[in-house]
């Protein structure tokens, strides 16, 4: 059986903050990211728009509802959103701007961000098995 350890690298007040500074820029185009969370195998894709009136530990999101926000082990900003509204056809693609995006969450102290291929990650943990 593999165990695996984590170091948390973000605190709930520091995911608020990051929400809300990609909320009050609405000039970066930040219209989808993707969340990864510690108890799931898969990604979950949503906007960054969330509801900061649940208690404060947790958020809640209008794609698949509250979630603790210890719960996030990572969030990524992609370079580019996709849509697909019916299968039938090709997604679309959208670009956000991540790079300015990474300019405000650096205005917010330090946070573990990293510039990826896929676009800008805020890592929650540091997982070693």
């Amino acid at each position: 059986m593999s165990r695996s350890t984590r170091a948390s690298l973000m605190s709930d007040t520091k995911w608020r903050r990051v929400f809300a500074a990609i909320e009050n820029h609405p000039e970066l185009g930040i219209r989808q990211c993707v969340f990864k969370f510690l108890e799931l195998d898969e990604e979950r894709v949503a906007g960054p728009v969330v509801d900061f009136f649940p208690p404060r530990p947790w958020l809640d999101s209008m794609s698949f509802g509250p979630f603790p926000l210890r719960s996030i082990e990572w969030l990524l900003f992609p370079h580019k959103a996709s849509y697909q509204v019916d299968p039938r056809f090709p997604p679309r693609f959208e670009a956000q701007d991540v790079e300015g995006a990474r300019d405000v969450l650096d205005r917010l102290g330090k946070l573990p961000l990293e510039m990826t291929e896929r676009g800008l990650l805020v890592r929650g943990y540091l997982l070693a098995k």
